[in-house]
């Protein structure tokens, strides 16, 4: 089963920053109501209102901190579903709890990591045309990229795969098995001479690197590289 990414980041990130402004506004509000019931106008219809109005706040205040915290619970629950269901190739019932993660906002402003499950279902149903769709639809993530470098390899499209998989190459050129994945892609397509140049620049950067290492000889011997590494002949 893939593994599953998580959210970026930064969403939730920039949810607690949000939610820390409103928090700090009711905290002044409070000390405002406190200053004006206590010495400015004690007992006034006025110091009354702006009491009443910071309690109210502050309820809500903790109602919203409440939600957040049940929220953030219930999606991390979801999540894990979802991974339960997808290793025991639930595949409809995995999409059905993806799709309760689309509709948070977090989620649908950056659907990636859902789009990316929702592909493994769709593969693991054998409509390989759904999920090629929803891991086009992942942009750059590198698990979708992957994902579709196999997919593409395994119908024979090895141009196509050797694109998607330059692309996962660029982004994480220490990944030993996205660099050998395309080479074997560049090696199908009939180019020895891009699969070898890309296995090179890998060993350069990792020169203990066994599999690449062996995958290079292999090239150069004109056979196409492998991922089990056996017995040396």
């Amino acid at each position: 089963m893939k593994r599953l990414p998580h959210t970026p980041s930064w969403l939730p990130m920039s949810l607690h920053i949000a939610h820390g402004l409103v928090a700090g506004g009711v905290g002044y509000m409070l000390g405002f109501a406190a200053v004006i019931y206590m010495h400015a106008e004690p007992g006034s219809i006025r110091s009354t209102i702006a009491v009443v109005a910071a309690f109210a706040l502050t309820v809500f205040e903790l109602a919203f901190f409440i939600y957040l915290i049940l929220r953030r619970k219930r999606m991390r629950r979801l999540w894990a579903e979802a991974s339960v269901m997808i290793k025991a190739e639930e595949w409809e019932a995995a999409k059905i709890t993806l799709k309760e993660l689309l509709k948070y906002p977090e989620y649908r402003l950056a659907p990636a990591p859902v789009l990316f499950a929702l592909g493994s279902c769709a593969e693991g149903n054998g409509d390989q045309r759904e999920a090629m769709v929803l891991y086009r639809r992942c942009g750059d993530l590198p698990a979708a990229l992957r994902a579709i470098g196999i997919l593409q390899l395994q119908r024979g499209l090895n141009d196509s795969a050797a694109e998607a998989l330059r692309k996962l190459v660029a982004r994480r050129p220490d990944d030993t098995f996205s660099v050998v994945l395309l080479a074997v892609a560049l090696f199908r397509g009939g180019n020895q001479g891009a699969a070898r140049k890309v296995l090179e620049r890998a060993l350069g950067r990792r020169p203990r690197s066994e599999m690449l290492r062996v995958n290079l000889a292999r090239v150069e011997k004109g056979d196409e590289p492998v991922f089990e590494l056996g017995p040396a002949e």
